[in-house]
């Protein structure tokens, strides 16, 4: 099934699995399947939002295996409430868009697969700056964390917007890679935004908000290269400890 494994926990469910979690495990599958994944290599976080309502997805890579953690956010006079519980999904690398789009708005140009581009995604980072002029955005400017025992953005933090008119929906991603707990790496970040059904890239730069349109799968492709960069990088460093032991 392409979604995977899906276990819907309540707020007093979810909040023993974090305990469990923080223990080691507790001795059980869910428990020690959390724990595990709390110092996984490969991490990312997405927050989407579609007027006072979004998700938050918190994607963790062990070898091979990949864990979404995903939870319902709302605007609460202009900060981000986080809904008890969560729903955790255990899946497979190639099923791994199948499973996000669940945490995405039902926009086309959100969810589309990497297929849609119609063309390899190599470098993003280049492509979306071919004006030569520099991208000002930085990891940090996403208010997010990929572990997956400590939800972002949190209560206190104001709603996730990009100061574009007409905004029907935005997404922030941020991918990274932890060779060792001393050591992560952050690889990639992204603010999207859909104004008029259109996918938008959103930068700042000379610290002015530039949009650029890009197609529709761009998300879906761009994480997919972010993912296999921390992947890379993981095994970079791993090579580079190896070899001075």
């Amino acid at each position: 099934m392409a979604a995977g494994r899906i276990l819907r926990l309540d707020a007093e469910q979810w909040a023993t699995v974090q305990e469990q979690a923080r223990e080691g495990g507790g001795g059980t599958a869910v428990g020690t399947a959390l724990a595990e994944h709390q110092k996984a290599p490969v991490r990312a976080t997405l927050v989407a939002t579609s007027g006072d309502r979004g998700s938050t997805a918190r994607l963790t890579l062990v070898d091979g295996r990949v864990l979404l953690v995903l939870q319902a956010i709302a605007e609460r006079d202009g900060e981000t409430v986080i809904a008890p519980g969560a729903e955790l999904r255990f899946v497979q690398p190639e099923n791994l868009w199948a499973a996000l789009q669940a945490a995405l708005p039902p926009i086309a140009a959100l969810r589309a697969p990497a297929s849609a581009v119609g063309a390899p995604v190599t470098d993003p980072a280049s492509a979306a700056d071919a004006d030569g002029d520099g991208d000002d955005t930085a990891a940090t400017d996403s208010p997010t964390s990929a572990d997956p025992t400590k939800p972002r953005p949190s209560a206190d933090q104001a709603w996730p917007a990009t100061a574009l008119d007409h905004e029907e929906a935005n997404l922030q991603v941020i991918v990274e890679a932890w060779p060792t707990p001393e050591r992560p790496t952050t690889v990639w970040a992204r603010l999207w935004s859909v104004v008029d059904g259109k996918l938008l890239d959103v930068r700042r730069r000379g610290g002015a908000i530039t949009p650029t349109q890009r197609p529709a799968g761009s998300v879906a492709a761009e994480l997919q290269w972010a993912l296999v960069g921390a992947i890379d990088a993981v095994r970079e460093v791993s090579t580079e400890l190896s070899s001075e032991s």
